[in-house]
């Protein structure tokens, strides 16, 4: 075994761990497959991380609390402004969307659906603040735009789901998702269905 520094002996654990819950989900991985995984012993990993399930979280949930905590950043930072400015910071949101759920759909996969308790809390705890600060802003951004009469609620949730659909459509499709074509094709729908004729 390799002496490393606790951060990168850290690090190396949370990488295995990550593969491991990736592989097997977080009831099929046992600490000794992830030490395994990282060519250390069981008792190593115990001096790190407490529990299986402090692991994961520090594998699999942290790093998606911090792209949700990010994205809720950029839908709260949308300022008031005209049609085009509303248009164009919406188009760079879809992409910034769909960026992260391609790049960590597997993550969200495996927090959403491999356990449903687990799967119910982060959703009820980190996706629906995300969905309702996103129609939020939407609500403040309503007189910006000459608009059809619509509910932001489904709209907003719409707009996530296209995004996390078609993120979890190019995934299992081994095919690279054309971001910039998607949220064009997204705002089309969105914005052609939404503005005053």
């Amino acid at each position: 075994m390799v002496r490393l520094a606790a951060a990168e002996r850290r690090q190396q654990l949370l990488e295995a761990a990550r593969v491991s819950f990736l592989g097997a989900g977080p009831n099929g991985t046992k600490i000794r497959d992830i030490a395994a995984a990282a060519h250390v012993n069981e008792a190593l990993i115990y001096r790190h991380f407490a529990s299986k399930q402090e692991l994961f979280e520090a594998a699999i949930v942290e790093p998606l609390i911090k792209l949700m905590d990010q994205l809720q950043s950029e839908a709260r930072s949308m300022p008031a402004g005209t049609e085009d400015q509303l248009v164009s910071f919406t188009r760079d949101f879809y992409r910034s969307l769909l960026r992260t759920f391609s790049e960590t759909i597997d993550l969200f996969g495996t927090v959403l659906f491999s356990d449903r308790g687990v799967g119910r809390d982060f959703y009820a705890t980190h996706l629906v603040p995300f969905i309702d600060s996103v129609v939020e802003t939407v609500h403040s951004n309503l007189n910006s735009w000459d608009h059809e009469d619509f509910n932001p609620r489904i709209i907003t949730t719409m707009g996530v789901g296209m995004c996390w659909g078609l993120a979890m459509d190019s995934y299992f499709r081994e095919e690279e998702l054309d971001i910039q074509f998607t949220a064009e094709a997204i705002m089309d729908v969105v914005f052609k269905g939404l503005l005053k004729r």
